[in-house]
């Protein structure tokens, strides 16, 4: 069940009211919510932005008011039989669901399953989950609580990405040769007191985490930087907004 009633349908698309029901069984808020075939796929948004922001990175809405509803880099989102459209209208309805929730809480629900912003940003996360899984669950769990972070220094004319947990350096990469420095430190994995040169494969596997963790960070800057001089506005509903931190940086430069 949708839980959509259709209000009107002209061409490619149609305006459904939409209004998912909450764990308990109750109504939630009713959406007007626009559909709109293109090419092989489907693009959802607010008809007019009342219940939600027109724009939030920070709550999955692009800046032409559309959803992003999925992870275009692993997830099908090939719109071509009963199955596929069931799976998207789950999407939609988890999606409108955390809304209403990230409204109250002022931040994003299951924030640890979120997308980077930006396309290249998703790329790069995708490589970090990927290696940090081969690193043990404890190594998931620092990324997916975002304990990990990455800072670039040069020596001697060689760039370093170090990788920090909790602020602290646990290793540091040569950005050009993709190796960990330093091989007879212990593995980071945690599976016994193996050096990194003789735990298996993760010499490689984390130089290639570190880097990607690195290349996610700068991305996502990136990302946010590509508002620079435009007329989109922090929608002011979510704490911790890296939107807002950049915009209160560029007025403080234009000062």
């Amino acid at each position: 069940m949708n839980h959509a009633v259709l209000m009107r349908e002209n061409g490619d698309s149609a305006i459904f009211a939409v209004q998912p029901a909450l764990a308990s069984g109750a109504p939630a808020t009713k959406f007007l919510i626009e559909i709109t075939r293109v090419g092989e796929t489907v693009k959802a948004r607010e008809v007019k932005p009342d219940r939600l922001p027109s724009f939030c990175p920070e709550r999955h809405i692009n800046c032409d008011g559309s959803f992003c509803l999925f992870w275009a880099e692993l997830e099908r989102h090939t719109i071509d039989n009963h199955e596929a459209a069931a799976g998207w209208w789950g999407k939609l309805l988890i999606f409108l669901l955390r809304q209403g929730t990230a409204a109250v809480l002022r931040s994003w629900p299951g924030k640890a399953d979120a997308r980077a912003h930006g396309p290249e940003a998703a790329r790069f996360q995708a490589v970090a989950e990927f290696n940090a899984s081969n690193l043990g669950k404890a190594f998931i769990s620092s990324l997916r609580e975002e304990r990990f972070s990455t800072v670039e220094k040069r020596v001697n004319n060689e760039r370093r990405v170090r990788l920090l947990l909790n602020g602290k350096r646990i290793l540091s990469v040569v950005r050009n040769d993709r190796r960990v420095m330093t091989l007879r430190q212990r593995c980071k994995c945690g599976d016994g007191n193996r050096p990194i040169s003789a735990c298996s494969d993760h010499a490689d596997v984390l130089a290639d985490f570190a880097l990607a963790l690195d290349g996610w960070r700068e991305a996502e800057q990136s990302f946010f930087y590509s508002f620079k001089n435009t007329t989109l506005k922090c929608c002011g509903t979510m704490d911790n907004c890296p939107l807002a931190d950049f915009l209160a940086v560029q007025l403080d430069e234009a000062a």
